[in-house]
């Protein structure tokens, strides 16, 4: 195992192990300052999934880096189906354990951009939620995944992807940190890679999705400097010949 997997295992396999297992948002790092954020910010994040995704009661969710489930389960009772991946097996035991309130609620023990692990049980999926993991994959494999997104689930009509760091927005935060040395194109950092909008817009585009950026409120936690995806999937029009 290379060093950046190992990085990447204890970020996010070991890190949430050092909490009670009800500490559900420190697990996940929804915190600021160490403490989970307020339930407020929660709220708004679950807003603005639950409306750019359109959530149904008919629609079938697949959430990529699904972590515990605890942001997942506050829209369970609006959707029919939901399948969550994540390649942490802690977490998953978690979510099982605490959000795991139906059959047709599934969690997958994979890594995201494993598609052939997990798609065949989501192949229902019209509605893909990739929250807060999006930083910890390459720009290559973010585009690999979505072609296969597009290309596996037949009923795909809606893809959100939420709280992807501001590339325009790095050095403010890290000068108000004092951090002065700082990469933004490392997955294995702890926030992962920085995206500017247009490069997202355009390769949403280039794989076959209409693509673009929205803001959270001004005083959600991150709002400083994140922003979240929209990407909707475009049909080709065949013509009569």
């Amino acid at each position: 195992m290379n060093q950046r997997s190992e990085g990447q295992d204890f970020l996010h396999k070991e890190y949430p192990k050092q909490f009670a297992r009800d500490e559900f948002w420190k697990q996940i790092k929804r915190t600021v300052n160490g403490e989970s954020v307020s339930e407020q910010d929660i709220e708004q994040i679950v807003d603005q999934i639950s409306s750019h995704l359109a959530l149904g009661s008919r629609d079938h969710v697949l959430d990529l880096g699904c972590g515990n489930g605890a942001l997942a389960a506050r829209f369970f009772d609006r959707v029919d189906r939901y399948t969550g991946v994540d390649f942490s097996a802690y977490l998953l035991e978690v979510a099982n354990e605490y959000f795991q309130p139906r059959c047709e609620v599934q969690y997958v023990e994979a890594d995201i951009r494993s598609v052939d692990h997990y798609l065949t049980q989501a192949s229902s999926a019209n509605k893909v939620l990739i929250y807060g993991c999006i930083g910890y994959l390459s720009a290559t494999d973010v585009g690999q995944l979505l072609a296969r997104l597009r290309d596996g689930l037949p009923n795909l009509q809606n893809v959100f992807i939420g709280n992807v760091a501001d590339q325009s927005r790095a050095a403010d935060f890290f000068a108000a940190r004092n951090i002065v040395e700082y990469q933004l194109d490392d997955p294995s950092s702890p926030i992962g890679v920085w995206w500017e909008q247009d490069d997202f817009i355009q390769m949403g585009s280039a794989v076959g999705f209409d693509t673009h950026c929205v803001s959270m409120p001004s005083e959600f936690y991150g709002g400083t400097y994140r922003f979240d995806v929209v990407l909707k999937k475009r049909h080709v029009a065949i013509e009569s010949q």
